[in-house]
C-alpha cells in the first residue's frame, strides 16, 4: 500500500515538474537572487538521465534539468522525498546521491572537470522538517574551527522546500497555474475532503486569470486524477457539491465531471469511471515518455505493464 501511494506522488510530481514553465516559476521563486544572477533558467532542458541509485530508490525519485550555471554546463535536480517521517540520514543519502551523478557525467563523457549539481528536495510530508540541511550545522562550532579543518571537513548542503500542511511557503508568489498544482502536493494528506474540495476550486478561479482553458483542463484534469486516487472515498458528487456551494465558481471542474458523466453513461456507468481512469493513467504514461522517462519508470509509476507502456510508446 505504501509503495502504491508513493507511486501516485511519483506520477503526479513527474507530471508537473516535467512542464519546464513550472520547473522555472519554482526555481526563480525559492532561490536566492545571488544565485539566480548565475543561472540561466531559460536554458532549462529537461533530461531524461536519474541519478537514483537501488539504495536511494525507496528515499526519492529525481528529475533533472540540465542548465547553464555561469555558462557551463550544470544540473538542477528535483528530488521528491518519499518517507513519511524525517530521517536524519536524508543529508548523507543526498551527499550519495551528489556523488553518483558525478561519477556518471565523469564516466559517461570522459571529463575531469565537475559540474555544478543543485539538489532541491520537495517535501509535502503532514509533519514539521527539522532536521538539518546543511552538514557544517551538524558539527559542534564548526565556523569557529581554524581553517585547516574547515578545509578538510566534506561540506554539503542543500535546499528544502516544505509544501506540505507544516510548510511556510507563500503560493501567491508564484503563477497562479504553479500555486494550483502545489496546492495538489500541499493538501495530499488533508483528511477533511470539503476542505480539499474548496482549495482546489478556489485555486482553479484563480489560475483561471492567468491560463487558457486549454491549460486549464489539462491540469485540472491531472488534480482530480491525483485526489481521487489520494483520497478513495471522493466521489464525483462529493465535487459537484462543493461547485454548487460556491456559487458558480467551478465552471471547467464540473465541466469536466459532465463530461465523465457522459462517456460513463455510454459505457455503464461503473465501467466508464473505471476506463476514465484507464485513460488517464495512460495519458499521464504518454507525456512521461515524450519528455524521455525511460519505460521501466513509467509502468512502475503508473501501474501499467512494461508491454502496456512500450505499446503506448511506439503510438506517440
Amino acid at each position: 500500500m505504501k509503495n502504491e501511494i508513493v507511486n501516485k506522488h511519483d506520477a503526479v510530481f513527474k507530471e508537473v515538474f516535467s512542464q519546464k514553465r513550472i520547473a522555472k516559476d519554482f526555481i526563480e521563486n525559492n532561490i536566492p537572487k545571488e544565485a539566480l544572477d548565475i543561472i540561466d533558467t531559460n536554458s532549462m532542458e529537461l533530461i531524461k538521465d536519474t541519478f537514483i541509485n537501488k539504495e536511494l530508490q525507496g528515499s526519492f525519485s529525481d528529475l533533472i534539468y540540465e542548465v547553464k550555471i555561469n555558462n557551463r554546463d550544470a544540473y538542477i535536480c528535483f528530488l521528491l522525498e518519499h518517507k513519511s517521517y524525517r530521517d536524519k540520514l536524508t543529508i548523507f543519502q543526498l551527499n550519495k546521491y551528489i556523488l553518483e551523478a558525478w561519477t556518471a557525467v565523469i564516466q559517461k563523457e570522459n571529463r575531469e572537470e565537475l559540474p555544478i549539481i543543485l539538489p532541491i528536495v520537495v517535501y509535502h510530508g503532514e509533519k514539521e522538517w527539522s532536521i538539518k540541511t546543511d552538514l557544517r550545522d551538524m558539527i559542534p562550532e564548526f565556523y569557529e574551527l581554524p581553517e585547516y579543518f574547515k578545509d578538510r571537513i566534506p561540506v554539503f548542503g542543500y535546499d528544502l522546500i516544505n509544501i506540505g500542511k507544516s510548510g511556510r511557503i507563500d503560493f501567491k508568489k508564484f503563477n497562479k497555474l504553479t500555486a494550483l498544482m502545489l496546492t495538489a502536493f500541499r493538501d495530499a494528506f488533508e483528511k477533511d475532503l470539503k476542505t480539499v474540495l474548496r482549495e482546489f476550486l478556489l485555486a482553479v478561479e484563480e489560475a483561471e486569470k492567468e491560463e487558457g482553458e486549454e491549460a486549464i483542463r489539462y491540469y485540472v484534469e491531472i488534480y482530480i486524477r491525483y485526489i481521487e486516487n489520494i483520497h478513495r472515498d471522493l466521489t464525483e458528487e462529493d465535487i459537484e457539491g462543493e461547485i454548487e456551494k460556491l456559487g458558480g465558481k467551478g465552471a471547467v471542474t464540473m465541466s469536466i465531471l459532465q463530461k465523465r458523466e457522459e462517456k460513463g453513461k455510454q459505457e455503464g456507468k461503473r465501467e466508464g469511471k473505471r476506463e476514465g481512469k484507464q485513460e488517464g493513467i495512460k495519458e499521464i504514461a504518454k507525456n512521461l515518455l515524450k519528455e524521455g522517462i525511460e519505460i521501466a519508470f513509467v509502468a512502475k509509476t503508473t501501474g501499467l505493464s512494461k508491454s502496456e507502456v512500450e505499446k503506448l510508446k511506439e503510438e506517440i
